[in-house]
């Protein structure tokens, strides 16, 4: 371990930054997917889309949904900006989004060197700079630096850690520093909530740097109306007018989350919830000492309530207690600055404020800065105590150190696609059904459908009620035309939860393919109810009524699709089909060319278009609509069978040939390539 005193600083912010590129920064960690809430947050959310108006994102929730009652009313639009910004420059591709992550980990590692050495500049150096290097490696950070949504705790720590460097080293006049902190803050408000902590977190530092032990109480008007407390004061106010502003943004109402996600806020008992929330913060102490419990979600029923006293899980909510009230009752004017700067940043998760998770290691991430002064502090004491001992202590730490870069580097790669993160959960949380019900869902994904099957039932055995597993199995037995088991288990899904709109649409899929015509309108008419504006539904009708022999009730209800969706890419695809069998060529034309206005690059269009090109003897342009389509396609059997057919009729019979074997080296079994690859060869 090297001697801090020794060396310059530039060489400790490298030094910094080359264990974060350790950790985080390997190829095989960068070159990942999008995982876990990254899908809802940033791939399929409309505001991050540049099609959609940049102002949307400030009336959505950070999910692209609005703030209503089914939303988490999680206000981020600051960090959904950044998403949209970078798709605008290089598209959605993780690797580059995961980079940025990890260069503003560099970033929040570097000013914790430099933050905690303008705080404590009164002790040894090297307790910043330990600091710093461990919050560097810790690998509790690895969900905020690999996860890409991670970045709203990114962007906000960065906002608290220079407003406290502003707080403490700036000279700006009075006024114009309250200015720049408040809107500091009000920057990281709109990256993540917990921001709100930012300026109460700089007022208690300082009054724990300022504050006259042996006057507290003789204090007088005079030292209480000095330009340090007015400023605090203001600051305060602001901070509640900051919060007035949260408030406003989601109407003053909580969000609405279910007991399973957080089953300690939704306890009926008084002392349960007392009980289990204090044995939380003894959980979440020891996942900072000890980062090998790790996992992406801790909800339903993971950790089992603390109901009794004689829970032998009360030990150590009673020795982190006397830790907190010792260094309380013995802990020097720094040691008391560290354990602010890890317990006030940690509020909006204490559970004070009703949370949607038992356990998320997200939320430790700034709190962890006040936890790594800690540490260091207490091995730099160590070596001040033990001076004999000084090689040893040092290479403690050193070996601290490795083992969470370590840990760091394997928990990173596990965290570059859905697969292995959800599957490094079970060792934890085996017990958690949401863990059982991802690993189905991409096995499920990936055609494993043995795996799949496995999981899901697990999940539904751990939690009976767990309305989207029993919707995802019933699919898997509609996919494996077990519609009788398909049925049940969809129909049990809608029990569970009746406005389950996606589990009556395929409830009313699997009822239409049983020929239960008039229970499946039934279901899908349920599905409308709940979701008026659901264009999957209408498409589903419109097939229903082909099967039920009514093709213009089912193009009435492609159109209401379309109508919704004009992305829709299998009702244009539909639309076509029955204007094809119609006969009606020049409607294919013109119907076509309207879809490709919305969906440009789409092969089915293209294809239903070169055929009514090819048609009406138009074969130079059926012929580049055929190629186009085969250039998205190219392993369409279909596709080149009926260019093969355009070029036979145009007398182009080598093009033909090629692709009427084209064709048939797709699939053997294509019939009528066969037949018209015959007919070009004996007219040779």
């Amino acid at each position: 371990m090297w001697s801090s005193s020794k060396l310059p600083v530039p060489l400790k912010y490298l030094i910094i930054i080359t264990c974060c590129y350790i950790c985080f920064g390997c190829k095989a960690a960068l070159d990942g997917d999008f995982v876990f809430d990254d899908n809802v947050a940033i791939r399929k959310n409309a505001d991050i889309s540049l099609e959609s108006p940049i102002t949307q994102m400030f009336r959505n929730d950070f999910w692209g949904g609005k703030l209503d009652n089914q939303s988490h009313k999680s206000y981020r639009p600051l960090t959904i900006l950044t998403f949209r910004m970078e798709n605008q420059v290089y598209g959605l591709k993780p690797m580059y989004m995961k980079i940025v992550n990890l260069v503003l980990h560099c970033i929040c590692s570097c000013l914790v060197y430099s933050v905690t050495k303008a705080i404590f500049a009164t002790i040894d150096d090297g307790v910043n700079f330990y600091a710093a290097v461990l919050f560097a490696v810790h690998p509790i950070h690895t969900e905020v630096v690999s996860g890409i949504v991670g970045r709203a705790e990114l962007l906000s720590c960065i906002c608290f850690l220079v407003c406290l460097w502003l707080y403490v080293k700036s000279r700006l006049p009075f006024l114009l520093l309250v200015v720049f902190l408040t809107s500091l803050s009000f920057v990281g408000l709109l990256c993540k909530e917990n921001a709100i902590m930012i300026l109460p977190t700089c007022v208690t530092l300082d009054t724990l740097k300022h504050l006259k032990w042996m006057h507290v109480i003789k204090c007088s008007k005079k030292h209480l109306l000095t330009q340090r407390n007015f400023k605090n004061a203001l600051l305060v106010l602001l901070t509640l007018l900051l919060l007035y502003f949260r408030l406003y943004i989601i109407d003053f109402q909580g969000p609405t989350f279910k007991a399973v996600d957080n089953p300690v806020a939704s306890s009926n008992s008084t002392l349960t919830r007392i009980l289990s929330q204090n044995y939380l913060y003894a959980l979440n102490t020891w996942l900072l000492l000890c980062p090998d419990w790790l996992a992406f979600d801790w909800a339903l029923g993971t950790i089992p309530l603390v109901e009794y006293f004689s829970d032998v899980r009360i030990l150590g909510t009673a020795v982190l207690h006397l830790f907190i009230v010792l260094l309380l009752l013995h802990g020097n004017r720094n040691e008391l600055m560290a354990l602010a700067l890890l317990v006030l940043p940690f509020v909006p998760a204490s559970g004070l404020i009703r949370v949607g998770f038992v356990i998320a290691e997200r939320v430790l991430y700034v709190p962890s800065i006040g936890f790594c002064v800690l540490v260091s502090m207490g091995f730099v004491k160590m070596q001040k105590f033990y001076p004999k001992f000084r090689r040893i202590i040092l290479m403690m730490f050193s070996l601290l150190l490795l083992v969470m870069m370590a840990k760091s580097l394997v928990r990173s790669i596990e965290w570059s696609n859905e697969e292995s993160l959800f599957r490094s959960a079970l060792p934890i949380c085996g017990n958690n059904a949401k863990v059982h019900y991802n690993i189905a869902r991409v096995a499920a994904e990936k055609n494993q459908k043995e795996v799949a099957f496995r999981h899901y039932k697990r999940a539904i055995e751990l939690y009976p009620e767990y309305e989207s597993a029993l919707m995802n199995l019933g699919n898997l037995y509609r996919e494996s035309n077990d519609l009788e088991m398909a049925e049940y288990y969809l129909k049990k899904s809608v029990e569970v939860m009746d406005d389950f709109s996606t589990a009556w649409m395929n409830l009313g899929i699997v009822q239409a393919a049983m020929k239960n015509y008039r229970e499946a309108l039934a279901s899908y008419k349920k599905a409308l109810k709940h979701r008026k504006k659901y264009a999957n539904c209408y498409y589903n009708i419109g097939n229903l009524y082909i099967d039920m022999k009514n093709s213009s009730m089912a193009l009435k209800y492609w159109k209401e699709a379309i109508a919704l969706d004009p992305k829709h890419s299998k009702a244009w695809a539909n639309w076509l089909a029955y204007l094809d069998n119609k006969g009606y060529v020049h409607e294919i034309l013109e119907t076509s060319e309207e879809a490709l206005q919305h969906i440009p690059n789409d092969a089915s269009i293209l294809f239903s278009r070169a055929n009514a090109l090819g048609k009406l003897g138009r074969y130079e342009e059926s012929e580049a609509a055929f190629l186009k389509a085969i250039e998205i396609n190219p392993n369409s059997s279909l596709f080149h069978a009926n260019l093969g057919v355009l070029y036979h009729r145009s007398n182009k019979k080598q093009l033909a040939l090629e692709h009427y074997r084209k064709a048939l080296s797709i699939d053997p079994k294509l019939k009528s390539a066969a037949q018209n690859m015959k007919k070009l060869l004996e007219s040779r």
